[in-house]
């Protein structure tokens, strides 16, 4: 005699709930997982630039590529657009990094004339720094620096939990009212390891707004 499952009170009808819920879980985690690996985006790392300093040019320079080491998030590292390299303590800086965060050096409680204006534009089709709109930086109550534009440099994905530069050019005014145009490239050394900012840029020491070479 062949006997069905359900008279035996194991039939579909007779599962419990939470079985069910476990199961319709576990098959919401797979499908995530799967999306995940689909969508997971390719990540572009850089190994960091040996920075040397150079006489802080006349007319224009770049564009360069470099990689600052902003890894450690208890301090910020200062950049020096001019000069191409780190500033130490006591040096003119541009541009601030720690970790994903950014600033220039301008604003209250900050020693240059600095701001950064966004624009939505390819790098290599930024041919002039705008007259305004510069976002100067401020210094929290907290003693810590935040700047608003710089910001929204990044997306993030909440499925490949990675930072993927946005597609925009920043443009800043120097410590000393000059100006640059910059990138970001990237966010991660070899690993892939966050806090390694890959920046291309152009800087103008002639104190112009142009930001192409001059035409022959």
């Amino acid at each position: 005699m062949r006997v069905r499952g359900s008279a035996l009170g194991i039939g579909p009808q007779h599962t419990p709930a939470w079985l069910w819920l476990a199961g319709s879980v576990f098959v919401v985690l797979i499908v995530a997982v799967l999306a995940a690996s689909v969508t997971r985006p390719r990540t572009v790392v850089f190994g960091l630039s040996p920075l040397e300093a150079r006489d802080v040019p006349r007319d224009l320079v770049g564009p360069d590529t470099v990689t600052i080491d902003g890894r450690d998030g208890n301090r910020w590292i200062h950049f020096d657009l001019g000069r191409g390299t780190v500033a130490t303590p006591g040096e003119d800086w541009d541009l601030a990094v720690k970790r994903y965060r950014l600033a220039v050096n301008g604003g209250d409680g900050l020693p240059g004339n600095g701001g950064v204006v966004r624009v939505e534009a390819p790098f290599g089709s930024v041919r002039e720094a705008p007259e305004t709109g510069y976002e100067a930086s401020r210094v929290t109550p907290g003693s810590d620096t935040v700047n608003a534009v710089l910001d929204d440099w990044y997306s993030y994905s909440w499925l490949s939990h990675l930072l993927q530069p946005e597609p925009a050019t920043f443009v800043l005014r120097t410590h000393d009212g000059r100006y640059a145009k910059l990138a970001v490239l990237g966010y991660y050394c070899p690993g892939p390891e966050p806090g390694c900012l890959t920046i291309e840029y152009a800087y103008q020491g002639d104190g112009t707004r142009r930001l192409v070479r001059a035409e022959p």
